[in-house]
Order: C-alpha cells, then structure tokens, then sequence
C-alpha cells in the first residue's frame, strides 16, 4: 500500500501523504518527488493533514526538493498540517518557509 496519493491538474501537483513519513516512506517521498521534478509541474504541494509523524529523513527530502524546485523557478510547499506535522516543523524552525501561505 502506497503511502500518500498523488493528484495532478494542469502545472501543479498534489501529494496527499495518508500516514507517517518514516525512513521507507521518505524513500518512497524522494522517489516520487524524482518523477515530479522531470514533469512540467510547477507547484508541489504536499498535504500532510493525515500525517501524523514525520522523521528526520522525511525533513531532509522535504528540504532538499524544496531547495532543487525553488532553484528551478518553481515551488514545492505544505498545503495543509496535521497538529502533529505542525508542531515538529515548528519546533524544527522549517515551518515558516516550507507551508503554504494563505
């Protein structure tokens, strides 16, 4: 079973994650973010409303494809946070660049 669902419309991109982001699903995370990055997609969004725990792995291909995007003209974001995602980006100091503002 997949952990996260991927939704594309026009240039941007969706990728709902459904659960925690552990070391095998920060795995899965960079491998889908790999397929991404040679599509057209200009906007990555990354909801995390479900997920509940994200280790330093997941932090970690968070960041580096938020940097490799932003280099790139274009954008990868959090759209949305569980209380749980919220506060580890919170403590971790990423939270003000990496979510989406409304």
């Amino acid at each position: 079973m997949t952990p996260f669902t991927h939704l594309t419309s026009g240039d941007n991109c969706e990728i709902i994650v459904d659960r925690r982001i552990d070391g095998e699903t920060a795995n899965q995370l960079e491998i889908e973010l790999i397929s991404i990055e040679k599509t057209e997609v200009n906007t990555v969004y990354i909801n995390l409303a479900a997920c509940t725990f994200i280790c330093s792995a997941g932090l970690r291909v968070i960041l580096q494809y938020h940097r490799k995007f932003k280099m790139g003209k274009r954008k990868l974001l959090i759209s949305r946070l569980s209380p749980e995602a919220d506060q580890i980006l919170e403590l971790t100091g990423f939270k003000e660049s990496l979510v989406e503002s409304v």
